[in-house]
């Protein structure tokens, strides 16, 4: 081990240096582009670092990092702690490694090469498994004995240690097979037991060493290593195993049986209260692709009536507005009543319910403020996916009742997505339903770029193969013309635009009540001119689903397209109110930026754009609202150096092809911003 080096006497890396690397799992550890350790002064400053990593790129306000890391101080302290530690972090990384302005703060992800997405990478690229598996050999817990600083860094670290359990089981899973597919099953064995070691409760796991044992003809070995699952499961969770790993073990001992080994008997399966083998569990309708199936438990309040009844209703008023979402299949709340409020019994309520999410909150009053607290758990990997925290004063609190129902909808929405998207990822091809095809193409589709949206079109098309009455598949073909168009994928915009409109059309003559094939077929004719059928679409999508963030944005950009620039900010405010995680994030902030630069607000315009730049550091779109931004506050020197960046990122960007995406917005705006972009040196 070399001797590290104090962080304020290292000099700022360099690009010929490459990155720092930060090593989360098992621990915490930073080292320097030659590998030397690199202290830093604190460890709160290792878990405020730790945090802004995962993921780098996203903006985080300053307040909520101050509650988040200081929570026991007042809030000058809080953030008077937090700016001591940005130093610190900055005198360790490099002035450049950290941006973001007086509310907001990101780290740059090129200045850190983490472990845990490396890891997140292998999971989603097997062929990479073989040549880059180093992060899974050496994989512990996240943040290994790192304590909690509040309740709700707790709620992110017990997140970010079941997520990065899940992707190293995954690799390791997939390294058993191929080393099992290549013959050589002593070895996949040894991973066997490596992935049982990560969580030797995990069925799947017991389940993929009794297939190793049998294929290399040890059955006896494979039937031990069943009654020893069902022994741990018994003793440390009080359950049976799974009615599939009950068929595997009765499959080996029949296989067995009939190559004359006698000795081996089939073992004991679960059995129901009237004493027959347990029914297998209900399957989806064969005539419908399976949909996002959840339980709203009773919110808990403080055994006080006026609570009582406050909690009651917003945990109500949550499964009314999710049952509307087409996709969601919601439990009636008769079936949920009898378990307590809490995220303690949501496994036994998904086990008893069959549901694959859960959501648990409660409702506190304490004086004038009012606390509601929710949780939203993956029961499959029994990992909490999304946690949050709403603190509002309680004057008015039916007002506020309705807003915290929207954005609990909008996150619920936001994250059970984002969960079967990175879910469907991880899968491989062959094991993919239309569900989970139409999953892997939207995880595709919202990284834009030209390759991943081919990749995404393929998967919705194999979907529409599988279940030709899926609408949803139709709609997001519809999208990915959308995007062709707006990231300059496409040389013929106009006949891109107009297949795009025909699917979104077939999505809607399939089911004219889902929310986001009115979105995108609003958005579609907002960019042909077709205001008033734009307007039409995009208000129904918003009476559908009122806490859709994304219909918000295609209303704001139907109101920029009409020349109310006003009006857009307005919706593209409450978009971000509702998901400022959306995966348009980035879009929502530089429409905003444009807005601010038509309203000859160019101050605004210049950090709307920058906010943007953070939110995807990959886009060009925002480069460009930058841009103008910067030569209207006789900035052109700095303007020139962002279009180089985004002529970088893409070659054919050009004043033209701006304008084959924009032509509809009106004429007097969009000469203004083509006259500041030649001035910032786009041809």
């Amino acid at each position: 081990m070399g001797e590290s080096v104090p962080a304020h006497d290292r000099a700022s890396p360099t690009t010929d240096r490459g990155p720092f690397e930060l090593c989360l799992l098992g621990g915490f550890s930073l080292r320097d582009a030659a590998g030397q350790p690199v202290e830093l002064p604190t460890r709160k400053c290792e878990l405020l670092l730790a945090y802004l990593a995962m993921p780098a790129g996203r903006l985080h306000g300053r307040d909520k990092l101050a509650a988040l890391f200081w929570s026991d101080r007042d809030e000058e302290q809080a953030r008077g702690s937090l700016r001591k530690a940005l130093s610190s972090l900055r005198a360790a990384l490099g002035p450049q490694a950290l941006g973001g302005d007086r509310d907001a703060v990101t780290l740059d992800p090129a200045a850190l090469a983490v472990d845990a997405d490396r890891l997140a990478s292998l999971a989603s690229n097997p062929a990479g498994i073989d040549e880059g598996a180093a992060p899974v050999w050496r994989y512990g817990e996240f943040l290994e004995s790192r304590p909690s600083a509040s309740a709700e860094f707790s709620d992110w670290l017990t997140f970010e240690r079941t997520r990065c359990r899940n992707l190293a089981q995954t690799v390791l899973e997939g390294m058993a097979l191929r080393l099992a597919d290549a013959g050589d099953l002593s070895q996949a064995q040894s991973v066997g037991q490596r992935l049982l070691a990560i969580d030797n409760l995990r069925e799947e796991s017991h389940r993929l060493l009794m297939r190793l044992y049998a294929r290399a003809g040890e059955r006896s070995r494979a039937l031990a290593q069943f009654r020893g699952c069902r022994e741990l499961l018994k003793r440390e969770l009080g359950v049976e195993p799974s009615q599939e790993t009950v068929r595997l073990s009765r499959q080996i001992a029949s296989d067995a049986a009939s190559a004359g080994d006698a000795a081996i008997r089939p073992p004991d399966g679960p059995v129901s209260p009237m004493g027959q083998e347990a029914a297998p569990a209900p399957s989806w309708p064969t005539e419908r692709p399976r949909g996002l199936s959840i339980a709203v438990l009773p919110f808990a309040g403080k055994n006080d009536g006026e609570q009582d009844f406050l909690a009651n209703g917003i945990s109500q008023d949550i499964i009314t507005e999710l049952s509307r979402q087409r996709d969601f299949l919601v439990i009636a709340p008769q079936s949920t009543v009898g378990y307590g409020g809490g995220a303690g019994e949501a496994g036994i309520a998904a086990r008893d319910l069959d549901v694959r999410y859960i959501l648990a909150g409660s409702v506190r009053r304490g004086g004038d403020q009012l606390r509601v607290a929710v949780q939203l758990i993956d029961a499959s990997g029994d990992r909490c996916v999304w946690a949050e925290r709403y603190d509002r004063p309680a004057q008015d609190v039916f007002d506020l009742q309705d807003e915290v129902v929207r954005r609990i909808i909008a996150n619920i929405d936001a994250e059970v997505r984002a969960a079967e998207r990175e879910s469907a990822a991880r899968k491989r091809p062959e094991n993919l339903d239309a569900w989970e095809l139409f999953h892997r193409g939207m995880w595709h589709a919202y990284r834009f770029t030209r390759d991943d949206h081919q990749l995404a079109q393929g998967h919705f098309e194999r979907a529409l193969e599988l279940e030709p009455g899926f609408s949803l598949p139709y709609a997001v073909l519809a999208y990915v013309c959308l995007s062709a168009v707006t990231w300059h994928f496409t040389a013929d915009v106009g006949q891109t635009l107009g297949a795009g409109i025909a699917q979104a059309e077939k999505a809607l003559a399939l089911d004219a009540g889902d929310a986001f094939s009115h979105v995108v077929l609003g958005r579609l004719l907002t960019f042909v001119g077709d205001r008033p059928r734009a307007a039409h679409h995009l208000s129904m999508a918003i009476d559908l689903s009122p806490s859709f963030a994304q219909a918000y944005f295609g209303m704001a950009q139907l109101h920029f397209w009409s020349g109310r620039p006003r009006e857009a900010l307005h919706h593209i405010g409450q978009a971000v109110r509702l998901n400022p995680r959306d995966p348009l994030g980035s879009m929502f902030m530089t429409l905003q930026s444009f807005c601010h630069y038509w309203l000859d607000d160019f101050a605004a315009a210049e950090a709307a754009a920058r906010r943007a730049t953070a939110l995807n550091a990959r886009e060009t779109w925002s480069r460009l609202g930058l841009a103008a931004a910067l030569v209207a506050l006789d900035r052109a020197e700095e303007a020139r150096t962002v279009i180089a960046e985004a002529r970088r990122m893409d070659q054919g960007l050009t004043v033209a092809s701006f304008d084959a995406v924009v032509g509809q917005v009106p004429d007097d705006l969009r000469q203004r911003v083509y006259s500041a972009l030649r001035q910032a040196g786009l041809g």
